[in-house]
């Protein structure tokens, strides 16, 4: 989830936001914080009210399912706010498509103890079906500033899942910065009403976001390179649990004619479709390569779960590579992969291992306005329910999408396409 922030600066009085915690002149401590301790000694507190999921890791505040439900139905109004815009209801959020593919994932020989874990406890190579997106709840062109996103599939994932399903299937959802505004539902709900309030007015938007205490973070999104997708680091924002530990993920381009494109930035002049049709004529012309990587928790206090407007220092923390996307060229523009993934499919956190369990207040709040998004969207579109796919042969089969120009739009035609 995000909000559209555009051209901010930082003009509170005081900032309690700061995107990474004090303690940069200390070592790492070099040990891993691990789940299971911790879980079991919650456990064996004699306090059975306590809120604590694990002692110091997930702290749920009073109030919080409420003020959740109350989220749910503001992202459930921005879905019909967009419906009576576009005449069709989109998602809550990451509603904007910018591209789908399928490839592999695969999973590193020789992994230390630590790395692992969950779907990473033993080497194996996966099928995996992923989307590109643009993140606001508010449609906005592709050639100005704003978070982007992707959320993947992974098929024949076995293990014990968090709500039980029969499809052996592992969802992951990543942002393209390592922090989140979102950052509990109180937050979530005082930016909602302020982009609720000023739907058609986006710069009064930005300027209460920019007098908030927390403006560091709440404008952090507005100062986000304009680039390609295919060029973009990714990650997941919050904490999930890691078997036995607990960390946050990121996805971070491979391959060279990818990582030559970072400093590349989209011009305001740039067409409005430019990020999607450049993402499908460079996966049609090239392979393209991600690192999945794991950032394992070692101090509570530089690296908090439940508050997710704090960076954890990967300098002082580093991402280690646990697994390899590889996606061989194809066209990511194929029409009814498109509006399959768009209409009658769900990626969410919450659909996974139980060794992967999402934490922290936002990935709670998530698990229900996901939850919530999906059931309007569906019931809006005329669909009674949707599609769990088991493996890439239940994926809709290619169609290349139709070639039309448009001389008075300032848009990119979509690329040929060979009989």
């Amino acid at each position: 989830m995000s909000c559209p922030v555009q051209h901010t600066v930082q003009i509170g009085d005081k900032a309690n936001g700061t995107t990474k915690a004090n303690g940069h002149d200390k070592p790492a401590p070099g040990e891993y914080i691990k789940w299971s301790a911790v879980e079991r000694e919650a456990r064996s507190r004699t306090d059975t009210n306590s809120s604590r999921d694990a002692e110091g890791v997930e702290v749920k505040q009073p109030g919080e399912a409420e003020k959740i439900k109350e989220v749910a139905a503001q992202f459930n109004r921005f879905q019909m706010m967009n419906f009576n815009e576009h005449m069709h209801c989109l998602r809550g959020t990451h509603l904007k498509t910018q591209g789908c593919v399928l490839g592999r994932f695969t999973v590193k020989d020789d992994l230390p103890a630590h790395l692992a874990q969950g779907m990473f406890a033993k080497p194996g190579s996966y099928d995996v079906i992923m989307r590109y997106s643009s993140l606001t709840p508010k449609l906005v062109p592709d050639n100005i500033s704003a978070p982007r996103g992707i959320g993947m599939k992974i098929f024949g994932i076995e293990g014990e899942k968090l709500w039980g399903e029969d499809k052996k299937t592992q969802d992951w959802t990543f942002n393209n910065y390592p922090i989140l505004e979102l950052r509990d539902p109180q937050t979530t709900y005082d930016i909602a009403d302020s982009l609720e309030r000023n739907w058609n007015d986006l710069p009064t938007f930005a300027k209460e976001q920019g007098e908030r205490v927390d403006a560091d973070v709440a404008t952090y999104a507005g100062g986000l390179p304009r680039q390609h997708m295919v060029a973009m680091k990714q990650w997941s924002q919050s904490a999930y649990r890691h078997g036995d530990y607990v960390a946050k993920y990121g996805v971070f381009p491979l391959a060279s004619e990818q990582v030559s494109l970072e400093k590349t930035i989209i011009k305001e002049d740039d067409p409005i479709n430019i990020l999607s049709q450049h993402t499908r004529d460079f996966h049609m012309r090239h392979k393209v390569t991600y690192s999945f990587c794991a950032q394992l928790l070692q101090n509570l206090d530089e690296q908090p779960v439940d508050d997710i407007g704090i960076e954890w220092d990967e300098k002082k923390y580093p991402m280690e590579q646990v697994a390899t996307l590889e996606f061989e060229p194809q066209d990511s523009w194929l029409p009814e992969f498109r509006v399959w993934w768009d209409d009658r499919i769900t990626v969410n956190s919450w659909h996974g291992l139980k060794e992967h369990q999402p934490l922290g207040s936002t990935n709670r709040m998530r698990r229900v306005v996901y939850a919530e998004s999906r059931k309007l969207r569906l019931k809006v579109n005329g669909h009674r329910d949707y599609i769990e796919p088991a493996s890439l042969n239940e994926v809709p089969a290619p169609i290349p999408a139709p070639q039309l120009s448009l001389p008075l739009q300032h848009a990119t035609n979509t690329i040929e396409v060979g009989a």
